[in-house]
């Protein structure tokens, strides 16, 4: 962090904060979920504000009173994900677990737990509105121009990326077999061609995603108002985000899931008794850990 910026500004600065809302709620969510792929969710949670945190300053280069009170907020949003969400997610691994020990984790079965957790992923951003709404009032015009070129270039490194298939499809690939390897223990010959075959099939549209980002700030940027009428566009977007995105991203991310879910499917289905056995006992190491966050 570099030196505390004066915080008080101007009318339109509220403006120009209203045009940067939807990023920055974007970059806290995604800063929030880049720790859910941590293999200890205990150690992820408990370091969650300061990584957060972390992220906005690279986009903000906030002062170090901005980052004690972003702390401060992102510590109440996390007490309700551990009082409204994690019971839920234990519930649905011990779920999962019975299934698995009973024979009875069919196809419906995996694709209502898949709905589930992806939902959860879809909505996550709107437990952090309120924070990034509390946020932004703090910020001066420095540090909106700051986010607006780090942002920008994020943005376009992402699209650079996305626009390199080959590379793409091999962090995909390395992506899926951690995952599903974290679970499962590793994966034999026919169920790595599985996961090759989805990536080629149907890889996640990262070049629209970006494009789409792009897209939902400028009808941002288009719309008129008071900072309250700001914050009615944040709770909206964040309830029903599909009403905003380009038409062609949403069918295109609708797909993916749906191919992703296909694979999940079939990699539970070829399932041998070691991979099984280690899936038990991996959803018994993270209800536990998710029980220990809970609690505290």
């Amino acid at each position: 962090m570099k030196p505390s910026l004066p915080s008080s500004y101007d009318t339109s600065d509220v403006l120009a904060q209203k045009n940067r809302m939807n990023k920055f709620l974007i970059v806290l969510s995604l800063a929030f979920l880049g720790l859910t792929g941590c293999s200890r969710l205990d150690i992820a949670f408990n370091w969650a504000d300061t990584y957060i945190a972390s992220k906005v300053d690279d986009y903000f280069d906030i002062s170090s009173k901005q980052s004690k009170d972003l702390k401060h907020d992102i510590q109440k949003d996390l007490q309700g994900i551990k009082s409204e969400v994690l019971p839920q997610w234990i519930a649905r691994l011990k779920g999962i677990q019975e299934e698995v020990t009973a024979g009875t984790l069919h196809d419906e079965r995996i694709a209502f737990y898949f709905s589930l957790f992806m939902k959860d992923v879809e909505q996550f951003s709107s437990r952090f509105s309120g924070t990034a709404v509390d946020f932004i009032s703090t910020t001066n015009s420095q540090q909106l121009d700051y986010f607006a070129k780090a942002f920008h270039k994020k943005n376009q490194e992402d699209l650079e990326k996305a626009q390199n298939i080959a590379k793409l499809k091999k962090d995909y690939r390395d992506k899926y077999f951690e995952w599903i390897e974290m679970f499962v223990g590793s994966l034999n010959t026919d169920q790595k061609k599985m996961v090759e075959d989805n990536i080629a099939l149907s890889p996640f549209p990262a070049e629209l995603k970006a494009k789409n980002k792009e897209y939902i700030f400028e009808k941002f940027m288009a719309m008129k108002g008071s900072p309250e009428e700001m914050k009615n566009f944040v709770k909206d977007y964040y309830s029903s985000p599909e009403k905003y995105d380009m038409p062609e991203f949403r069918e295109a991310y609708t797909s993916y899931q749906k191919n992703l879910q296909k694979l999940v499917v079939n990699i539970l289905d070829t399932l041998s008794p070691d991979q099984k056995a280690r899936l038990k006992d991996n959803l018994t190491e993270k209800m536990g850990q998710l029980q220990k966050i809970a609690s505290r």
